[in-house]
């Protein structure tokens, strides 16, 4: 998630579970340690590719966070008088906001490598992901922010607030993992999909509407549908993929890496004499948001170059725009 989200959700963890003892402080102690983990996009990693699929990697593993909530602990135990004799319950606080982090960057489509460094890098297991909402959701933050608010100013009343805000939030996710079932139990079934792996998300900004991607070895399938029982599934766009990059002088690990990272859902194609890899879960045909120039042209040989991103030339904004119009159409066959 984005991390004003992850800063609210540690808010609300430290709130609930150190608020009677730190008051207010306990917002910002642990809005602090909800993103604390998201450091590592601090790091240059060398190149587009890397910075991207390196994220999300050992300071969202559990055990590295276990391993650290202890030694954070002490250290607000020795900061804060009011938690000198609460250890352990410190400790489990900490261990709360800190692990609520990469659990729900598992509940978005690119996951997080929770297990590092079990599976942290090809041919190992792709990151764990369970998409059941997308990485900015204004509704499940804004449950969570009004808790925060509310404890703020009115400490005892907004407690409660606070506890209900969190549940309330949770349950939210809960909604987001059963649709992500009903729906790739309703794609699983529909002929378009059949013979394909199949991946499917919520749109952005929403958990009523959900793409599906379905790819084989030659082709991929998107589509889209709603959360509810009775919604149709709407096709958007097919076409060509190659799984298999074409000949190229030193193509980098990097390619190989993002692949990896899409969990096979990707694709190479030639543009204007680049040689261009997609990940096709974000985005629709040709304006994938996570595409990379990782070869040009060269002499009439596609050599490999240091990844960059390709970026396309429909403004990001009219592309949002343009889904959340066809998640609307979409939604009318709902009812």
């Amino acid at each position: 998630m984005d991390s004003a989200t992850q800063f609210i959700l540690g808010a609300s963890v430290a709130g609930v579970t150190l608020g009677r003892t730190l008051g207010p402080r306990a917002l910002l102690v642990g809005g602090l340690l909800g993103t604390l983990p998201d450091l590592d996009s601090f790091i240059p990693m060398g190149n587009a590719i890397d910075n991207m699929t390196y994220h999300r990697g050992f300071t969202h593993s559990v055990f590295v966070l276990t391993a650290a909530s202890p030694v954070l602990a002490a250290l607000l135990t020795r900061t804060f008088a009011a938690l000198k004799d609460k250890f352990v319950y410190t400790w489990f606080a900490v261990w709360l906001c800190l692990i609520t982090h990469p659990m729900l960057d598992s509940l978005t489509t690119y996951g997080t490598q929770i297990l590092w460094p079990l599976g942290s890098s090809p041919p190992e297991l792709s990151p764990v992901a369970f998409p059941s909402v997308f990485i900015i959701d204004p509704i499940y933050t804004l449950i969570l922010l009004a808790g925060v608010i509310a404890f703020w100013r009115w400490r005892e009343r907004g407690f409660k607030v606070l506890t209900v805000a969190l549940a309330a939030a949770t349950v939210y996710l809960g909604i987001g993992a059963m649709g992500h079932m009903a729906v790739k139990a309703r794609a699983e079934s529909h002929p378009a999909f059949q013979g394909k792996a199949i991946h499917v998300q919520p749109t952005p900004f929403n958990i009523l509407g959900w793409q599906i991607l379905g790819v084989d070895e030659t082709e991929y399938v998107s589509a889209l549908t709603g959360i509810a029982p009775g919604c149709a599934v709407v096709p958007v766009t097919r076409g060509a993929r190659t799984a298999q990059p074409p000949a190229t002088e030193g193509l980098s690990n990097s390619a190989k890496r993002l692949e990896w990272f899409t969990d096979g859902f990707f694709s190479y194609r030639q543009e204007g004499g680049n040689l261009i890899l997609s990940d096709l879960r974000i985005g629709f045909s040709p304006s994938f948001v996570f595409s990379f120039k990782v070869a040009e042209n060269i002499g009439g040989l596609l050599k490999a170059v240091v990844p960059e991103r390709h970026r396309s030339d429909v403004p990001r904004t009219s592309q949002v725009s343009e889904l959340l119009g066809r998640v609307a159409e979409t939604l009318k066959t709902c009812f």
